[in-house]
């Protein structure tokens, strides 16, 4: 079907109609976006497994349609050794002992803390040793973010309102199955 033959919803007058082929559209591209998502993220994780690419930019007509970022877990600091950690938080002048160390205090510790890969140990801001705590290493990336660019979104409305858009969307519709022969 040509652009040429096409009316904009406000010139067709049947809403029952426009209502109906929205919701077809909508069915299509709901059913198709999350296997192209799926596919996307796939590919996205496999090149940052290969050459460390956190973040793509993709374009359309030139335009930078958003962003897909590998978003990359962090190590954590935990308390593997309560009484170790308890006996240090003990010993100072650290404003957290109550008979039980502050969870609070503990939690910033831990967030403050930084981690000798050389030693296998975690120090303070000011050096010490902080007895008890490991770091856990970060799990491998396993999903992509992705922020769209309103501008180009804005953009490509404008382009499908005018007839401009030059998109082949007949990729979203599903693939036919053929039916087997009988005997097969």
């Amino acid at each position: 079907m040509s652009q040429e033959n096409t009316t904009t919803m406000g010139e067709t007058g049947n809403l029952d109609r426009d209502a109906l082929l929205m919701r077809f559209i909508k069915a299509i591209v709901d059913e198709r976006y999350a296997e192209v998502l799926a596919a996307a993220d796939a590919a996205s994780l496999a090149a940052y497994a290969e050459t460390d690419s956190v973040t793509v930019k993709p374009r359309f007509n030139g335009m930078v349609l958003g962003t897909r970022t590998v978003a990359e877990p962090k190590p954590k600091m935990v308390i593997a050794d309560t009484r170790a950690f308890e006996a240090w938080a003990e010993s100072g002048e650290r404003g957290a002992w109550k008979f039980v160390v502050d969870s609070t205090w503990a939690n910033a510790v831990l967030k403050y803390a930084q981690w000798d890969e050389e030693k296998q140990v975690a120090f303070d801001k000011h050096g010490e040793v902080i007895p008890g705590v490991q770091q856990i290493p970060a799990a491998a990336p396993s999903s992509v973010t992705q922020k769209p660019n309103a501008a180009a979104f804005e953009k490509l409305t404008e382009m499908l309102r005018d007839g401009e858009f030059t998109a082949d969307l007949r990729a979203l519709a599903p693939a036919l199955e053929v039916p087997a022969e009988p005997g097969q």
